[in-house]
């Protein structure tokens, strides 16, 4: 998810008691907790420019540092820091007199272990993919219940941490118990928020395959649009082709017809000789096997595109907002793979505008 929601994450974590016996400090630890696991991003450019695939950025973000496995471990390196920091300079307030030790250990471990444990549990609930068992296994998981800008969730979160510290300002006789209370409840509110999203994912996915008629379905599968689960994106595999749709699950009013595109399977020799490139290979790993390939012929050349479909240029487009292509010359060698981009054609307004119209739909 975005960094703001995983700040807010954080900081609602520290709610369930860490800030009612810590203090402020618990909130402060657990956000920096929270910022520290997407600094790996910054680990993609370095590895894109030293590695000869080129799409090796897929592999850095979310991978290790956001395996469930690395979270102990991180957990003691951020807390035991923490901890120690805020111990010498309580010792070095009280003039080196007496241990002026800060709170127990264990306490704060136990903050930055469960703030650093939602956040690669949010990033699964998304469609991107996390590498939550990472480095026993590279398999990217993805639970696709909330995007990855999901205002309604971040509000919840943003609520939740603007009530604690309002009542820890105005309500100062319910303070620690009152705080307590609104923490859980809203920790509470942002789980029932992501099951609300498994069910209308579920709701979805039945919508889809009802509105493909007799065809032999392979698979489907919805991804929320931008900015809610209000609106999910259905894209359902048939044994001849793809078909992309825009689904509202609560709409009230039938809708025969949603807008749709489709497009036939293509066996091309060359999609198969496209396949075996590692860029290829990569690309259909970060896209978790989602991908539609096609097969054109331009002058001379053999063009074949792959689509990560969890992506489209819109809801109901079966192509991809970051196609990848492959360009043979006439004689079968790789002229070139480029990565493409639907942001340049249409620009990021016309993107927004799309989110809005779902929003207000």
């Amino acid at each position: 998810m975005d960094p703001i929601t995983h700040m807010l994450a954080g900081a609602a974590v520290a709610q369930l008691g860490f800030r009612q016996r810590i203090g402020r400090q618990a909130t402060w630890a657990a956000v920096a907790a929270t910022v520290t696991l997407d600094f790996d991003v910054f680990l993609g450019p370095l590895a894109t420019r030293f590695a000869a695939a080129g799409n090796n950025h897929f592999t850095e973000h979310r991978g290790l540092s956001h395996s469930l496995l690395a979270v102990p471990v991180l957990a003691a390196v951020i807390g035991g820091a923490w901890w120690l920091i805020r111990r010498r300079i309580l010792r070095r307030r009280a003039g080196g007199l007496g241990q002026a030790a800060p709170v127990p250990f264990w306490l704060m471990y136990a903050c930055v272990f469960l703030a650093l444990l939602v956040h690669p549990l949010l990033d699964g609930c998304t469609s991107y993919g996390t590498q939550l068992l990472a480095p026993l296994t590279d398999t990217r998981y993805a639970f696709d219940l909330v995007p990855i800008l999901d205002l309604f969730f971040t509000g919840i979160l943003a609520a939740t941490v603007l009530a604690c510290f309002a009542t820890r300002r105005l309500a100062a006789r319910m303070e620690p118990q009152g705080s307590l209370m609104l923490g859980r409840a809203g920790f509470l509110l942002a789980l029932a928020y992501l099951a609300g999203g498994l069910a209308l994912h579920d709701e979805a996915i039945t919508q889809g395959r009802a509105l493909t008629g007799e065809a032999n379905i392979v698979r489907a599968d919805a991804y929320p649009a931008l900015g809610s689960i209000l609106t999910w994106r259905v894209v359902v595999e048939t044994d001849k082709e793809w078909l992309a749709l825009r689904i509202r699950p609560l709409s009230e009013a039938p809708n025969p017809a949603p807008a749709q595109e489709s497009a036939e399977k293509d066996w091309s020799p060359w999609i198969v000789r496209a396949r075996t490139l590692p860029q290829a290979r990569e690309y259909e790993w970060f896209a978790m096997g989602r991908v539609r390939t096609s097969y054109r012929r331009e002058g001379g050349l053999h063009v074949v595109d792959f689509h990560d479909l969890r992506y489209g240029a819109s809801l109901s487009s079966v192509d991809s907002l970051w196609p990848l292509r492959v360009t043979f010359d006439g004689a079968g060698e790789v002229l070139r793979v480029e990565r493409l981009s639907a942001f340049r054609g249409r620009g990021w307004l016309a993107i927004l505008r799309d989110a809005w119209d779902n929003l207000r739909g």
